[in-house]
């Protein structure tokens, strides 16, 4: 039977561990970024290459630029860094920039929403495997509420305590792009350009494929999703409108039957499901000018009920 002492030295000896993964992570130009993550898998090779970060440029520089600097912070993407312990109380806040009057203090206990004790879960990860997933729901500090998150986990000696440094994704911010505060109709509208209208559909289109039909209500009402002459639209298979949050909605209508044969009776629809993305280029009735104006639109393809939809914006052209 292994006594404390022994596990204690096997918890240190995993502390000491070389990284397990990500050894060519390509840190030094820096194009691991919080601003870059897009997955899941993206937050493992920002955990690793702000951990390589501090053990190059020391503790107090990653404590600094953990806060300030815009590689390591965008949105709700953030590091995290606390002393290791089994108890939450035990645990000492290091670094969270969401909130930095923590640190300095004890986590305090944290049995989440699925039952589980979250800085035990944290702490068996770490001293047996050196690093890991760990999956948990926590208060999110963009939008106040208690709400699912995966987080990427490594251990790392600050300043010869031994502790954990992680960052994760609440599971509505995925992909990591899908900040509402950055990501919305309004900012569209006002910087038109094609990768803002890439984030808005994807975004959409991945709220749409998580929440189902459900989500038909949000896209089409909330005012993320509408500003002005920016709106979105989903189409089915066939080219029809399924929805859309345009005040004005021709539902059941084929795309080229849209104002007067948009698109020249072609299949729109067909390539974009073939592409699973597409950009589309045609006139159309500006709903806040109420003139027609050349549109640049595009669609991307989801999975909703077994049914392939498309979901879709544009902006107009002068």
């Amino acid at each position: 039977m292994i006594g404390p002492a022994s596990r204690f030295l096997l918890a240190l000896g995993a502390l000491l561990l070389p990284a397990l993964s990500l050894a060519q992570t390509p840190c030094a130009d820096k194009s691991v970024a919080a601003s870059a993550i897009r997955t899941r898998e993206d937050i493992r090779a920002f955990v690793q290459c702000a951990r390589e970060y501090a053990q190059e440029h020391g503790t107090t520089e990653a404590h600094r630029a953990f806060h300030e600097s815009a590689r390591w912070k965008s949105g709700p993407i953030y590091l995290f860094v606390s002393a290791l312990a089994s108890r939450g109380e035990d645990s000492t806040v290091l670094v969270y920039p969401p909130e930095r009057s923590r640190e300095g203090n004890g986590w305090g206990t944290l049995i989440d929403t699925y039952g589980n004790d979250y800085y035990k879960e944290r702490y068996r990860i770490a001293t047996q495997f050196g690093e890991g997933w760990i999956y948990y729901s926590f208060v999110n500090p963009v939008t106040g509420r208690d709400e699912p998150k995966a987080a990427y986990l490594k251990t790392i000696d600050w300043d010869g305590t031994p502790a954990v440094i992680g960052a994760g994704l609440y599971l509505q911010d995925l992909p990591g792009t899908c900040d509402p505060a950055e990501v919305n109709a309004a900012a569209l509208e006002a910087e038109p350009n094609a990768e803002r209208l890439q984030e808005l559909v994807r975004c959409a289109a991945y709220r749409f494929e998580e929440a189902g039909y459900f989500a038909a209500f949000e896209l089409q009402n909330n005012p993320r999703w509408r500003s002005g002459s920016i709106y979105l639209f989903v189409l089915n298979s066939r080219g029809m409108q399924y929805f859309s949050s345009n005040p004005v909605t021709i539902n059941g209508v084929a795309v080229e039957e849209w104002s007067g044969s948009l698109f020249m009776e072609r299949d729109v629809a067909s390539p974009a499901a073939a592409f699973d993305e597409s950009t589309l280029y045609y006139d159309a009735l500006n709903p806040a000018s109420a003139s027609v104006q050349r549109k640049v639109a595009f669609v991307k393809r989801v999975m909703v009920g077994g049914e392939a939809l498309l979901v879709g914006s544009g902006y107009y052209l002068p």
